[in-house]
């Protein structure tokens, strides 16, 4: 309830018919999807909507990227951790989260928007671009808890297909629209519907909840995937569902393009978003009855003004009803929210108001919200804690082999690069990317060249236990490692969020 903030209204919330209950609102951490809608009429029978809608995929599906996520949760931290000589630990292992999204490339340098929640905490981000046989690991450049928002970079070395976001302003309940993603990891899934309500909220508490609601099937996986109209534009980033058994049950809901536009810039300059203010308290919507019995055409009533807020200064007092802004006509709280929230900070807005019947105006200034209610500000994140830098050891530890015949794994760090293309302790190591391994040097001094996104191939002599040794090969594109650098300052001061 800020600046603009709303009053708790529980019927804002949507509800099931019948006797059905909403048994849960899954946000698509990768595994519950959203959905939304946007587009245009189309004309000239079946025939020609089916070919547009192919021509929407050719068009959009390029620039749409499968996301996976993995995180590890320790279970163990051996940090500081003195042991007598001749103990052994075995060594810590990790649980890994892995988790499945999708996400729009919005820049041909390799920007691209997603789901904070799909993207929210991990340690590895690996990005899917459609015909492309290479794994991208993408840097987290920014996201915002608000509005469920994040953006990632990958780096391609090459101009990358782009989407173009639309007017999600100009849609209407009934268009059609397109949803393209990866639900369930099945990528370049194109699902088509329509859009079945607009500026649908679904957390009451939330201030900045107005979604589009479609009824193209969305699916665990298709969160952060974008909703397309006819003319090919994104009109929402699908984001939620309402479900009871996790998967598609016809209500899907996508952040709006308008959104997106505007969090956008933000996270690209600065990694996070500055929301304006004019320190006013309001009641999102009255009843008719309310406005009959008060006189009350249109205009949002004020219930409280933030003391020593912009509003105050300007004279506005609870119970002026705000008319108009810049002298655009103000209907309810959400025609307010939007016209403040995105105001470049300090500047002047000429807000119309009445008192009493009578019209007055009074010049205000935009605050950045965070600081005019820092008790409701949740911590504006830091920069977000970037990788560690790549190990030269690829997660193994070796020794020579007995003859000089290649280099013999006496460890491998659980969850490395080495762990996860199936390299075993006692395996030995006798050549890397074609280069021959006669001892531990030779294999620590190719590993030390890996960059992330490189190739690497690996072939081993491995013992069968019967006194037999099998030739192995495996190998895998070189990610980042796991380990999250850490900072001491986890949090600083800013820009609210929800949960």
């Amino acid at each position: 309830m800020s600046a603009d903030s709303t009053a708790s209204n529980p019927r804002r919330a949507p509800r099931l018919a019948g006797a059905a209950v909403l048994a849960a609102v899954a946000l698509l951490g990768g595994w519950a999807i959203g959905r939304n809608g946007g587009g245009a009429a189309a004309s000239g029978g079946a025939g020609a909507l089916s070919r547009r809608f192919a021509a929407i995929e050719r068009q959009i599906e390029p620039a749409v990227v499968k996301i996976s996520v993995e995180t590890p949760r320790r279970s163990l931290l051996r940090g500081g951790l003195h042991l007598p000589p001749g103990l052994l630990v075995p060594p810590a292992r990790s649980r890994v989260d892995r988790a499945l999204g999708s996400g729009v490339i919005v820049d041909a340098s390799g920007y691209i928007i997603t789901n904070r929640h799909v993207v929210d905490h991990a340690a590895r981000i690996a990005v899917a671009v459609p015909g492309d046989p290479h794994t991208y690991y993408a840097r987290l450049i920014g996201m915002d808890t608000e509005s469920d928002l994040a953006l990632i970079e990958i780096a391609a070395g090459r101009p990358l297909p782009v989407a173009r976001l639309g007017g999600s302003r100009h849609l209407q309940v009934g268009d059609w629209v397109v949803a393209i993603g990866s639900p369930f990891g099945l990528q370049d899934t194109v699902t088509a519907g329509i859009i079945s309500a607009l500026h649908r909220p679904m957390d009451p508490s939330q201030q900045f909840e107005s979604f589009i609601q479609t009824d193209a099937p969305i699916n665990p996986g298709n969160s952060g995937g974008p909703l397309i109209n006819l003319q090919g534009q994104v009109v929402g980033i699908n984001t939620a569902i309402y479900t009871d058994s996790e998967g598609y049950q016809g209500v899907g809901f996508a952040l709006p393009s308008s959104l997106v536009n505007a969090v956008y810039p933000q996270l690209r300059r600065q990694g996070f978003v500055t929301r304006g203010s004019i320190g006013v308290y309001f009641e999102s919507a009255l009843a008719p009855a309310v406005r009959r019995v008060y006189g009350i055409g249109h205009g949002v009533p004020l219930t409280q003004v933030a003391a020593k807020g912009p509003a105050a200064r300007a004279g506005l007092r609870p119970g002026d009803v705000i008319t108009s802004l810049d002298g655009k006509p103000i209907d309810n709280g959400d025609q307010l929210m939007d016209s403040v929230e995105f105001r470049p900070i300090g500047q002047r807005v000429e807000i119309g108001y009445l008192r009493g019947g009578a019209a007055h105006t009074a010049a205000v200034e935009v605050v950045d919200r965070a600081r005019l209610y820092p008790q409701q500000a949740a911590a504006r994140p830091l920069p977000q804690p970037r990788l560690a830098p790549a190990a030269p050891d690829l997660g193994l530890q070796v020794a020579d082999a007995a003859g000089g015949r290649g280099a013999e794994v006496t460890a491998v760090v659980p969850d490395s690069f080495a762990d996860s293309i199936g390299v075993a302790r006692d395996d030995v190591v006798v050549q890397m990317d074609r280069q021959p391994v006669r001892n531990a040097a030779d294999l620590k001094r190719l590993a030390a060249t890996v960059r992330p996104g490189q190739d690497v191939a690996l072939v081993m002599r491995r013992p069968n236990g019967d006194g037999t040794v099998s030739r192995w090969l495996v190998g895998g594109t070189y990610p980042p490692p796991w380990t999250l650098e850490t900072s001491a300052a986890a949090h600083a001061p800013g820009v609210g969020g929800r949960p």
